[in-house]
């Protein structure tokens, strides 16, 4: 009798270990019986994870009516913003003009689902046309949790699909929410300037907000990851270089600190916000709003496009000066475009989608790693105020909490954190 039992049990045990290790093959089998019926599929032109933003694009030789981007299983179908247009014979969908006004990937509920193109009711597969491959995301932290999202391409019996995976999984030991970049550090003291007969330096004035600043987001709960903790110069590029470090932790946004200045008397301060191209302000006008409620906002007017927001690009004069000065030092000419910006912790945190082109070719320059990325963090560069006005510079150097507060309370907000 005990024989029995003790197979009954082995039996029982067997049975569970089975479908505990095979659930998510099991899950697999029965979500891609919707591709049954399915027998044509879009050409994938483009995609990219920009912040915590997922964008796509694509096409198929047909004209099509109605184009709905879909999440789908065999229990629910989640329809995703897009937008469509027409090339000839062709109909194309897209997610937003905007970097970072596609998907919020923080948003989607966990389960495994299909990413679908759907046209009057009938539905169509998307087929990798690029040269990147699969994706990994994990979601910013909100009480204390987090999702693991794969994005995955796929096929069975010559149908290729995306696969969308999110399950909760709390953050690897390398992955972050947030970079803080305080500007400069050691031999690179940045701007200086004297209040009261005493020298400040912009590398200390932004170390010690960016510090108050870590403090602030981590008693929200966000995993915040510095670039320098201390009065340390570090290199831009390379393994550990400031333009690199967001994306090797795989943060979802980059914030960068400085202090303006100018060579001249000027009767004015006040915060410049720096941005992508191509992205919706919100964030960079709360960010504006808020660091404005302590010293006002810049009265500049050049590149500006929003009140304390600009976008400062490559010019054709820009990219000729860049073109002359490596050819003088014998290097290698970068493949600098027109209108990508300017700022460098901007451009090459964005990868490919902020045209960054550090690629090594210029071993004495550096390398970024992630130059030609399609997922990375979405950075932003903030002159929070100028040292040469001394209103400006009392207030930062007197409650430089204040500053930490304002960028603090403008991530929170933006993101939804309580």
């Amino acid at each position: 009798m005990k024989k029995v039992i003790l197979f009954i049990i082995i039996i029982i045990i067997g049975i569970y270990a089975f479908f505990f290790y095979n659930k998510d093959s099991i899950k697999e089998e029965k979500i891609t019986d919707i591709l049954d019926d399915i027998k044509e599929e879009f050409l994938i032109d483009d995609y990219y994870i920009f912040g915590n933003h997922f964008g796509i694009e694509g096409c198929i030789d047909k004209k099509l009516d109605n184009l709905e981007l879909v999440l789908k299983n065999k229990e629910e179908e989640i329809i995703l913003k897009s937008e469509t247009n027409y090339k000839e014979d062709s109909s194309c969908f897209y997610i937003s003009d905007k970097l970072n006004d596609g998907i919020n990937l923080d948003e989607l509920e966990k389960g495994t689902y299909l990413l679908l193109i759907k046209s009057e009711d009938v539905y169509y597969t998307l087929k990798n046309n690029t040269e990147y491959n699969n994706l990994e995301y994990y979601t910013i932290t909100k009480d204390g949790k987090n999702n693991k999202i794969n994005i995955d391409f796929k096929d069975i019996e010559d149908k290729n699909y995306i696969e969308f995976k999110i399950k909760e999984k709390k953050l690897p030991k390398n992955v972050y929410d947030i970079t803080i970049d305080p500007g400069h550090g050691g031999k690179d003291s940045g701007a200086t300037s004297k209040l009261d007969g005493k020298s400040y330096y912009e590398s200390n004035l932004t170390l010690e907000i960016a510090l108050l600043l870590k403090e602030e987001l981590e008693s929200k709960g966000l995993k915040v990851k510095l670039t320098r903790d201390s009065d340390t110069f570090i290199s831009n590029y390379d393994k550990n270089g400031r333009a690199v470090i967001p994306n090797k932790y795989s943060t979802k946004y980059s914030i960068s600190l400085h202090l303006n200045s100018l060579n001249i008397n000027q009767n004015y301060g006040g915060v410049e916000v720096y941005t992508p191209n191509d992205i919706d302000l919100e964030f960079a006008k709360l960010l504006s709003q808020n660091i404005g409620n302590i010293v006002g906002v810049s009265k500049k007017q050049l590149n500006k496009i929003a009140d304390g927001v600009y976008y400062s690009y490559f010019d054709k004069n820009d990219i000729e000066k860049s073109y002359k000065e490596t050819k003088e030092n014998n290097l290698k000419p970068y493949d600098i475009k027109l209108n990508v910006p300017y700022m460098f912790m901007i451009r090459e945190v964005g990868g490919i989608k902020t045209g960054a082109y550090v690629d090594g070719r210029n071993e004495s320059k550096g390398t970024n790693i992630y130059y030609d990325s399609n997922k990375v963090a979405e950075p932003y560069l903030i002159e929070m105020a100028y040292m040469n006005y001394s209103n400006d510079l009392k207030k930062v150097v007197n409650e430089p909490e204040k500053f930490s507060k304002a960028i603090s309370d403008s991530i929170c907000e933006y993101l939804n954190i309580s």
